[in-house]
């Protein structure tokens, strides 16, 4: 386990600038020691530029990166305490499991033995001992993954940085990795940064979730604060399971829509046609086009419910949620 405060992770007033455009615009954020923190948004919004700074692959413009109470401008990666897991595992095609994972020690002049019990150690952490002898190409996308994972824990980082390491896994492999990294992270005890796109990713793996916008933190908090109280309607939005309002929200779980357009029962409800139908297995997510303005409202509904009367495109429809069931928006 990591000693008191060594992996917590101060960014402040954090700022990157690449010629007139500001990619990070004064970040001030605290991420505990041991924490799983995600962060998340759209493409360009600054949040592989901040895990670089984290790094020290990027110099920030402006702002201080701090690890465990110390400013770490001008230290390496290693000096730092940091390690950096990146989207393409860059194995050594030529070298087995055990030698790709404690490459690092050999640059260092760590003797052929140590660096043998160091990676067969590590790569019992992964699960991987197994195949320590075999080379990449003898492996499927996630053992690469669990290879890169070792090498990047084999140096005992503060910080395990991840940019995107889900991303060119399928749909299997990924739920199964997601399962693995949070059981990691929690048995070594290490803080995790990962950054990524996918919301339901960040919801399963965080402690902490940061949800980016153009260079800047629109909210940060557990992953119940940022899906149960977004502060606005971009995090409402980006992180899915709300309808956006002017003013406020209304989650899709908790919104209804009736068969037709028959009278309203209270002033919370609209009347439109159904846009979309996608069968979730257990839930149907049933998309309404509102009548009078145009804009999309969505109902998440129990498979069960949806069954029990079917509707198809064009069907009139009407939504309507509980006063008490509406979120305020702050901006």
């Amino acid at each position: 386990m990591s000693s008191q405060g060594r992996g917590e992770v101060q960014l402040v007033g954090l700022t990157k600038h690449f010629g007139e455009t500001r990619a990070v615009d004064d970040i001030n954020l605290t991420i505990p020691d041991g924490a799983y923190c995600c962060m998340i948004g759209p493409s360009g919004c600054g949040k592989t530029t901040i895990l670089r700074m984290i790094a020290g692959h990027e110099h920030p413009t402006g702002g201080h990166v701090m690890i465990g109470g110390q400013a770490v401008e001008g230290m390496t990666p290693v000096q730092r305490g940091t390690s950096m897991m990146f989207q393409s595992y860059a194995l050594f095609p030529h070298l087995s499991v055990a030698d790709n994972v404690s490459f690092s020690l050999k640059v260092k002049g760590v003797d052929k033995a140590e660096r043998r019990k160091k990676s067969m150690e590590v790569l019992e952490t992964v699960q991987m001992t197994h195949l320590a002898d075999r080379v990449p190409a003898q492996l499927s996308g996630g053992q690469q993954q669990r290879v890169a994972l070792a090498r990047s824990l084999i140096t005992n980082p503060k910080v395990l940085l991840l940019d995107e390491p889900l991303s060119a896994l399928d749909e299997f492999l990924r739920l199964q990795m997601r399962e693995e990294l949070r059981r990691l992270q929690k048995e070594i005890g290490i803080t995790f940064i990962h950054v990524t796109h996918t919301q339901p990713e960040a919801l399963a793996l965080a402690d902490v979730i940061v949800v980016m916008d153009q260079g800047r933190i629109d909210q940060a908090g557990t992953a119940r604060e940022i899906f149960n109280t977004p502060v606005s309607a971009y995090v409402a939005e980006f992180m899915g399971g709300w309808n956006v309002f002017d003013g406020f929200s209304i989650r899709r779980d908790r919104t209804r829509m009736a068969r037709g357009h028959g009278a309203a029962s209270n002033t919370n409800a609209v009347p439109g046609t159904v846009h979309g139908i996608e069968y979730q297995g257990s839930w149907v997510k049933v998309t309404m086009v509102r009548k009078d303005n145009g804009e999309h409202v969505v109902a998440n509904e129990s498979e069960e419910e949806f069954f029990s009367q079917p509707v198809d495109f064009g069907d009139p429809v009407t939504a309507s949620w509980n006063a008490e069931d509406s979120h305020a928006l702050s901006h």
